[in-house]
């Protein structure tokens, strides 16, 4: 027969968890990301279909990329930090118009996500109406 002593230590441990679940810890997440060299002239943050798409605007050669810095979860909750990446200083490149971009398959579930430029400090905060 269990004592009572295991049955409140038992009760303990799962208070605790609940309580964690509650409190919202944050994760770290690895979503899927494709890049492409040719994705508008304007510098953009949109989600359509749950998918974010980070858009570098219009860039005079090749060499410049959308680097996602930060992936991360709390709850319903994602957030997002990037910087546009150039060339490396002295390379030689080809002088062609790119417009490069960063899409992003969000999680399942997201309620909010918050996508920062970590360049300029700016923030984009969408809203999932889908939920």
């Amino acid at each position: 027969m269990m004592s009572a002593r295991f049955y409140s230590s038992l009760m303990v441990v799962m208070s605790a968890v609940v309580l964690s679940a509650c409190a919202g810890t944050t994760s770290q997440l690895d979503l899927a990301a494709t890049m492409d060299m040719h994705c508008g002239s304007i510098p953009s943050v949109t989600v359509v279909d749950d998918v974010l798409t980070i858009g570098a605007g219009e860039k005079p050669t090749p060499g410049y990329a959308v680097q996602l810095d930060e992936q991360s979860r709390k709850g319903d909750n994602v957030r997002i930090a990037y910087q546009v990446s150039g060339p490396k200083e002295g390379a030689i490149m080809a002088q062609m118009i790119t417009s490069p971009c960063t899409r992003v398959t969000l999680p399942e579930g997201w309620q909010r996500l918050t996508v920062e430029n970590k360049d300029s400090g700016q923030q984009w905060v969408f809203e999932n109406a889908a939920k």
